[in-house]
């Protein structure tokens, strides 16, 4: 986890535009995450949750 911190700390000096947009994706990923995990641990498929 250490490498991955000094890695997003370096490339947010470097570029402008993964600086800007990195707190926003970081948050949809977690939040994507955070609801196949519900899903899963509620045993249902993607198929089961769009009905």
């Amino acid at each position: 986890m250490r490498d991955l911190k000094k890695y997003v700390k370096n490339r947010k000096t470097k570029d402008k535009v993964f600086a800007k947009n990195y707190e926003t994706g970081y948050l949809d990923f977690k939040l994507g995450t955070m609801l196949r995990q519900a899903r899963e641990n509620a045993g249902l498929t993607q198929e089961e949750l769009k009905r």
